[in-house]
């Protein structure tokens, strides 16, 4: 559908009107007539849009004003693309961590009929007591502080038809992000269909107060039993797409500083177990809370650190997990050709100038070389490497910048409230703590496991890509003249080197893995099993490969 077709629909009509004037006052005029909209304008407006120039200053705040004044869809717009470095250019990235997320409140008697129309019960019987104004107001909701008999709970309630307003919004988005990269050449490097795109899967989660619940709750069974952090029991019958209902932490916001320091905490000793906490997600369970700021994290009576609002989570499979530590120890041991290799191995296909890239990593590194390791500072420098990937034209996969931004935030928060935080000594205690034997142990039989998988799928996959490239050639023409019992031999002989192959590589993988169990206390009768596996498989490898060899040379000599 065209910009033309959906604007025939009053409520398109009236918010593009909205927007346009928006950005006029902003000082966006020349924008506005570079894209052909001015005539959506006031008559005034459009004479002075046409004659408007580019005002080559303060683009990133005079855009943030825009956002903000644009309400709810637009403030969260600008806080994902504070979140993506990816995204745009780092003058930008910064402005927009300002972002202000303040929207006028809704009502009580809203949030009451929505209350109601999700559980189709009155309020009074859900609740023993709800208050009549919210304890937080942002643009996609409003948080109270409720009781159910002697509990005290936190009920997140959706704003009315804001899923609506962003969809209609978003629709818009898509218009303008396509007029823009046609009409503005400049552009068409940041691919602006591709970031609505990406707000948009993320913003149709966020209203999905469902998955914010399925969240908190992984979170909290990774963390069971922990004396370093809580978090809150999700009260699942309480909660639905629009309602969220969990247990009440009652505790100081980190920012909250004067209030820590009068309860005698040991901000020290809280700042380490908070970094702990994070790189337990990240690097142990690979799902890990993405907004760390300080409102999110809330020190408890008894020392220990309350996490909240699970909107916005990183997700890595164990592939990516692997890179992001990898990545990460690049830095603690200042080595730039193996954070290019972890960069490309995440782009195998990817066609660039790779010597470039890599002097380009290589200047990032050098600051390392001036830098005592006591004021190193990781989160900046994997941002600017993924800033780097990025002008290279590299894809990165989202939650690997979400990653990126959320160690940078975590450094900023630590050295700002602990400013003698040595980040690299820090990491290097708590990776040492964390990543154990067993932890390597169990990696390196999760490796062997997908290997042999993706071996095992390769041995039945062969003989017919074969079959399939040698048809492809016979149609090209070339003179190739391959006897059916010929080419069943050949058949048969690459089953058998593949077979050979994966064989050989599960036999690898147990020497391996023996050796790592080896090191743990518990499983080293496990260890002396695997090394009497791969032993017996070695020799009917040797005997399969070998001496059939062998055995075939000496019919050939005998014939001849």
């Amino acid at each position: 559908m065209s910009l033309y077709e959906l604007i025939k629909e009053k409520r398109y009509r009236s918010r593009l009107k909205e927007i346009l004037l928006v950005f006029f006052e902003e000082e966006f005029g020349f924008l506005i007539s570079k894209i052909q909209l001015h005539r959506h304008l006031p008559f005034h407006h459009r004479i002075q849009s046409r004659i408007a120039k580019e005002k080559e200053t303060d683009h990133p705040v005079r855009l943030r004003k825009a956002f903000e004044r644009l309400g709810p869809t637009f403030i969260k717009f600008g806080q994902l693309i504070s979140l993506r470095p990816d995204l745009a250019p780092p003058e930008f990235i910064e402005e927009f961590e300002k972002m202000q997320d303040k929207v006028p409140q809704f009502s009580y008697t809203q949030a009451k009929k929505i209350i109601e129309e999700e559980f189709k019960k009155p309020l009074d019987k859900i609740f023993t007591h709800f208050p009549k104004k919210p304890i937080a107001s942002a643009s996609i909701a409003q948080v109270y502080k409720a009781k159910i008999k002697n509990k005290t709970v936190a009920v997140k309630v959706q704003r009315p038809n804001i899923q609506q307003q962003i969809e209609a919004d978003v629709e818009l988005m898509y218009k303008l992000a396509e007029l823009l990269e046609q009409h503005v050449p400049i552009l068409k490097d940041y691919d602006l269909r591709g970031i609505v795109h990406e707000f948009e899967k993320w913003t149709l989660k966020e209203l999905n107060f469902n998955i914010e619940a399925y969240y908190a709750n992984k979170i909290r069974e990774n963390f069971k039993g922990s004396k370093l952090v809580k978090i809150p029991l999700i009260y699942s019958d309480l909660t639905t797409n629009r309602v969220l209902t969990m247990e009440f932490l009652e505790g100081i916001p980190l920012h909250d500083i004067e209030a820590i320091k009068k309860k005698k905490y040991n901000i020290k000793k809280i700042i380490q177990n908070g970094y702990e906490i994070f790189l337990k997600q990240v690097f142990v369970d690979g799902f890990f809370h993405a907004d760390p700021h300080p409102g999110n994290l809330l020190i408890l009576n008894n020392g220990q650190i309350g996490l909240i609002d699970f909107g916005i989570l990183g997700h890595f499979d164990k592939k990516l997990k692997r890179y992001a530590l990898d990545l990460f120890n690049t830095f603690l041991n200042n080595n730039p050709d193996k954070a290019v290799e972890v960069i490309l191995a995440m782009n195998p296909s990817a066609d660039i100038d790779k010597k470039a890239f890599r002097d380009d990593i290589r200047d990032i590194f050098e600051h390392l070389h001036a830098t005592p390791m006591e004021d190193l500072q990781i989160g900046p420098l994997i941002k600017e490497t993924l800033a780097t990937a990025n002008k290279h034209h590299l894809k990165i996969p989202a939650d690997f910048v979400l990653y990126g931004k959320t160690i940078t935030i975590l450094e900023g928060l630590a050295l700002r409230y602990h400013p003698d935080f040595e980040v690299s000594k820090e990491s290097r205690i708590v990776l040492e703590k964390m990543l154990d034997y067993k932890f390597f142990a169990k990696e390196i039989i999760d490796r062997t496991q997908t290997k042999v998988s993706e071996y095992k799928e390769l041995v039945d996959v062969f003989p017919t890509y074969a079959k399939e490239i040698l048809e492809k050639i016979k149609k090209f023409k070339l003179e190739i003249h391959i006897e059916e019992k010929e080419f069943r031999n050949l058949t048969m002989e690459m089953e058998r080197s593949s077979g050979n192959l994966a064989m050989g590589i599960i036999v690898a993988a147990l020497i391996v893995g023996s050796a790592l169990v080896m090191q743990t206390e518990h499983y080293r009768d496990l260890s002396w099993a695997g090394y009497v596996i791969a032993a017996v498989l070695g020799l009917w490898l040797i005997k399969k490969t070998v001496f059939i060899k062998l055995k075939n040379l000496a019919k050939l000599f005998n014939n001849n």
